[in-house]
């Protein structure tokens, strides 16, 4: 956890401490003057003087004649001598003043109905020991509370000295009226608390222990520093505001804690779907992939969208819950998980014409490259070929440094060929870009074009800037007689979004057909499913899920992943958006009693679709819902449990610490996958995060 995000929850855990309204008139009735000195003088006053003692002493000040002492003979003595005499007895006489004071006060201790201040400091030493002592400790006294002030005479801010009629009576004591007539009835207000501090003044326990008084009333509420303002109508409420819930422990440990559905305000789970997968394709296809830097940025909720591709399709143009439950293998005994899904439909128009669409893309030139630019394409040709209508055809170009054609007319039936063919391209081969481009629009040229029949074009490659002046007046005029004979061409430089500005088109494609600058598979799938459709892929957007749980059927229950970004901030106006065949998941480890009712939970689901109506569903979770065991569990709970262990131990996390996960024990339970599981087309998103791919 970062240092200043631990230092805006402790100031807003302050700030909600309340502050006894009459603190500010107590804290201005203390005495200006220090407290060792306001001991001194409360010992100095209750001396007792011998009565005597002033009259000697004006009267050794003011007699003219020399002291007569019955030891001596009286003598006489010049008047210079008589100064020396009058200064030392009255040096003399101070001293047995003093020291006579100094010993009665020994003798005999102030006023036992006043209370002593501690001579202790506030806050320990950090460099001495903190254990508590069997000392009683004194209590301090605060002043009077503002009821009493409103009934007795306010103090002044100083003790007044004696006035001169005062001094003739100086051996009797002097006491503060107000002050000794009711310092035996007020109760102490406060204890010294000097010997309990722990050595840890932030610990959560201090803060339990000891309500703290918030920030210094003498200091403006005002800092003069920025703060971050927690807003209003914040969409982030996927962990409960209940004082049951563990905060400390989510901003310590960066994970969900364990919480139990006995508090009513912990029965319910509201939470945004997220269908995002940046962090996962940062890890997976970056220049450095799997690299500590990018695994600190790491959302699991990114990476279980990326790999839920698991689910039974869904309905066209709908959004659609999917339950599934069974036995948590990495944790301990007792231990269940349930997964909710939220699975977009199909976008794919009712009654559209056929296409025919061409592919063309230049070989990986080494290992490196693969992760980069062609594993990303590679998925993304995966998974399209499920999308397809029977009536629709593909053919794959590879722009090697002898184009030729991989596959032609592969349709809907034929994925297993499909799948075959593009693990035959191989890293090594070199590549002629601009060959591979005449040859893919003479290819798609070719393709019966009459009536309504679409050709689009997708031309995939990151070496669209290696094409010189000469290449590209070259290769205009035959990229435009394509486009006359209605050839849509699509370019694609495999880059990262980010350098859109910095990668122009060429000049022999430039405004001949669309220019996109992207490596992400979530938006080569949707640029796919576009293709095919001929239509916009948005199919609902800001999907939110309500989980109600059955206090009787679960004791307790963790959300795995949805943390809070940047201290609960997030932008109002972010949107979640599910194209077609896109999907999230919410992943929760539940512990449930022997006996209980059916009834695990109720799921409620509500987004917008396309034109902004909203649209809701309702689901509830059965005990029967959960298998018995690992081999049992559906798919997407089995891809699931595979991904989210994953990150957990590539970031060591708390949980899996605490339960001491291996990779070993993740390469044990991947190798009894469903086979069912390893033959999806999705298969390689999954395959990309176990062991033996990257260890």
């Amino acid at each position: 956890m970062n240092p200043s995000d631990r230092e805006f929850e402790l100031d807003h855990q302050l700030q909600g401490v309340p502050v006894p309204p009459d603190l500010m008139a107590r804290l201005k009735s203390i005495p200006a003057g220090s407290e060792a000195d306001a001991a001194l003088d409360a010992k100095l006053n209750a001396v007792a003087v011998p009565e005597d003692l002033t009259e000697k002493l004006r009267q050794i000040t003011t007699t003219a004649s020399p002291v007569s002492l019955p030891e001596l003979q009286p003598k006489e003595i010049s008047p210079r001598h008589s100064n020396r005499w009058a200064t030392a007895l009255w040096s003399a006489a101070a001293a047995i003043l003093v020291a006579v004071g100094i010993g009665w006060g020994i003798l005999h201790q102030g006023p036992a109905d006043i209370a002593q201040p501690s001579v202790k400091s506030t806050f320990p030493d950090p460099l001495l020991p903190t254990h508590p002592t069997n000392d009683d400790q004194p209590l301090v006294w605060l002043g009077p509370t503002s009821a009493e002030l409103r009934t007795e005479q306010s103090f002044s801010d100083l003790t007044p000295l004696p006035g001169p009629d005062s001094l003739a009576h100086f051996g009797t004591e002097w006491t503060s009226p107000n002050l000794s007539a009711d310092a035996t009835k007020r109760p102490p207000r406060i204890s010294s608390m000097d010997e309990q501090f722990p050595s840890d003044l932030l610990a959560s326990t201090f803060l339990m222990r000891f309500q703290p008084l918030g920030a210094n009333p003498l200091i403006s509420t005002q800092p003069g520093r920025p703060q971050m303002i927690f807003p209003v109508t914040s969409p982030v409420s996927y962990f409960p505001t209940t004082k049951a819930y563990d905060r400390d422990f989510l901003l310590r440990e960066s994970a969900q804690p364990f919480v139990s559905t006995q508090d009513a305000g912990l029965r319910t789970t509201s939470l945004p779907v997220s269908t995002a997968e940046q962090s996962y394709e940062s890890v997976a296809f970056s220049e450095k992939p799997w690299s500590s830097e990018l695994l600190a940025d790491a959302r699991m909720e990114q990476w279980l969208a990326a790999t839920g591709r698991f689910y039974v399709p869904a309905q066209p143009g709908q959004l659609e819950l999917r339950t599934a439950a069974g036995p948590a293998v990495f944790a301990r005994d007792r231990v269940q998980l349930l997964q909710i899904g939220v699975v977009a439909g199909s976008a794919d128009p009712a009654n559209r014409p056929p296409a025919h669409i061409t592919f063309a893309v230049t070989p990986p030139a080494d290992s490196a490259d693969i992760l980069r630019t062609w594993m990303p394409v590679k998925i993304a040709l995966r998974e399209m070929i499920d999308h397809l209508q029977p009536h629709d055809t593909i053919t794959l170009v590879v722009m090697s440094e002898f184009p030729y054609v991989l596959l032609e007319d592969v349709s809907v039936d034929d994925s297993e060929v499909w799948f075959a063919a593009l693990d035959r391209i191989q890293p090594g081969e070199q590549s002629n870009l601009a060959e591979g481009i005449r040859l893919a629009a003479g290819t798609a040229i070719g393709k019966p074009g009459f009536g309504d029949i679409r050709r689009p074009l997708v031309v995939l490659s990151d070496r669209f800037p290696a094409l010189d002046t000469e290449t590209n007046r070259q290769l205009r005029p035959l990229v435009e007689d394509a486009t006359k004979q209605h050839v849509d061409f699509t370019w694609v430089q495999l880059e990262d979004r980010h350098f859109a500005s910095l990668l122009p088109a060429p000049s022999s494609i430039e405004g001949l057909g669309h220019w996109l600058v992207t490596n992400s598979l979530q938006d080569l799938s949707h640029l796919f499913d576009q293709q095919i459709h001929d239509a916009e892929t948005l199919v609902g957007t800001n999907p939110t899920i309500e989980i109600k749980w059955n206090e009787k059927s679960v004791s307790q229950y963790r959300l795995i992943g949805y943390l809070p970004l940047g201290g609960d901030f997030i932008p109002a106006s972010q949107t979640q958006e599910l194209h077609a065949f896109d999907s999230g998941t919410v992943l929760f480890e539940v512990i449930m009693p022997e006996e209980g009712p059916n009834e695990v939970a109720q799921v409620n689901l509500q987004w917008q679709d396309p034109s902004g109506k909203l649209r809701k569903s309702t689901q509830k979770v059965s005990r029967l819902q959960f298998a018995s065991s690992w081999h049992a569990s559906p798919l997407s709970l089995q891809a699931a449990q595979l991904t989210a262990q994953s990150l957990s131990l590539q970031r060591n996390s708390y949980f899996s610490r605490r339960r001491g996960n291996t990779m070993d024990e993740l390469e044990s339970w991947a190798e009894g996958l469903n086979p069912a599981l390893k033959q999806h087309a999705s298969y390689p998103r999954l395959e990309l995060l176990l062991p033996p791919t990257h260890l």
